[in-house]
């Protein structure tokens, strides 16, 4: 949710430009924008080709209009006009009853539902959906717990959702948990079964998902707090190293920034950057969605990518679209920051 209005260059520099003292990476490559002007690009996932990891797929949301299909490179390959769709989320090579194979989830709009595709061999198709218990499905993210599917849907009210998906076609209500106010960015960790949530005015909460409820949630970052995140908190996203290790990075939306904690233990802070203006490619601003991944994507990207939609692409007057940052920036960046707090200690 855009929380500002930049109306020009100069208003664009002094309002939301990021701090000039926090750390800075440089985008290695970006989506073609979206059709649709203004607000509109939203939430990007990552689908990992097994076969050549090189030719994995970037999904990204037009919430007025449908899904994008991108390679690495930012080309689009597949548009899919299904309506408002706001954030999505994959799950790859799982079970669900007598199926098998890859599945992605998308919040819907345009019918308060949550819609459902099938990837194969990158291609993407739409497949079912099923009803929102509450109006304007917002945030979606998806897990697999208990060898169950789960997509997570959260709602400007606060409630959250959890759907069991019952197959390529539908899903049925297994859990609520309510929070006080607005509520979009989620992530689901598969391995631990914790399940970290955005409330956008407050900020990160973590409860832990065992299939049928939630636990007491409990927050591990506040808006305002010593970390430096700022309203909105939007996206969210894993970066996993080994089991039950890696990174948590959250959408700093009030200051064009992305924090950085660690996944195990209690999420410990540990750094926070902005995607920069480099030569070819501009920086990103009030990002929405985020994502990450670990996953070997062919020589371009070895360690990975992480993925930031882009609230005002340049130059002035483009539509939105996502920046994807080669992950080995950002691991430089934590290294550096690491070893900068040790020699402080």
């Amino acid at each position: 949710m855009r929380i500002a209005a930049c109306i020009s260059i100069a208003a664009l520099a002094a309002a939301c430009a990021s701090d000039p003292q926090t750390p800075a990476v440089f985008a290695s490559a970006e989506t073609e924008p979206v059709k649709s002007l203004d607000d509109a690009a939203d939430d990007p996932a990552i689908w990992v080709n097994p076969a050549d990891p090189s030719a994995s797929r970037i999904f990204g949301t037009d919430k007025r209009a449908g899904l994008y299909v991108y390679d690495l490179s930012g080309a689009v390959l597949q548009f899919l006009p299904v309506g408002e769709l706001n954030n999505v989320d994959l799950r790859q090579n799982v079970k669900i009853g007598g199926w098998a194979g890859d599945i992605a989830a998308a919040s819907n709009r345009t019918d308060n539902s949550v819609t459902l595709f099938v990837v194969e061999d990158g291609v993407v198709e739409e497949t079912g959906s099923f009803p929102s218990m509450i109006e304007e499905p917002y945030g979606l993210c998806m897990g697999v717990w208990g060898g169950d599917v789960f997509a997570f849907v959260a709602h400007k009210t606060g409630d959250l959702v959890a759907y069991r998906i019952a197959g390529p076609g539908g899903g049925r209500q297994a859990a609520r948990l309510k929070l006080e106010s607005q509520l979009e960015g989620c992530v689901f960790d598969d391995e631990t079964g914790f399940l970290y949530i955005g409330e956008e005015m407050r900020g990160i909460w973590k409860t832990e998902f065992d299939g049928a409820s939630f636990a007491a949630p409990a927050l591990i970052d506040e808006v305002a707090g010593p970390s430096g995140v700022k309203a909105d908190v939007e996206g969210l996203a894993l970066y996993k190293t080994g089991e039950g290790r890696g990174y948590l990075l959250a959408s700093s939306q009030g200051n064009n920034s992305y924090a950085v904690y660690r996944r195990e233990g209690d999420n410990e802070f540990v750094a926070r950057f902005s995607v920069t203006a480099g030569e070819a490619i501009d920086g990103s601003e009030e990002t929405d969605g985020v994502e990450a991944t670990s996953a070997y994507l062919g020589d371009a990207f070895p360690n990975g990518v992480f993925i930031a939609q882009d609230g005002y692409n340049a130059p002035k007057g483009s539509a939105q679209n996502f920046k994807i940052v080669d992950w080995r920036e950002i691991e430089a960046l934590i290294e550096a920051e690491e070893d900068a707090a040790a020699r402080s200690d």
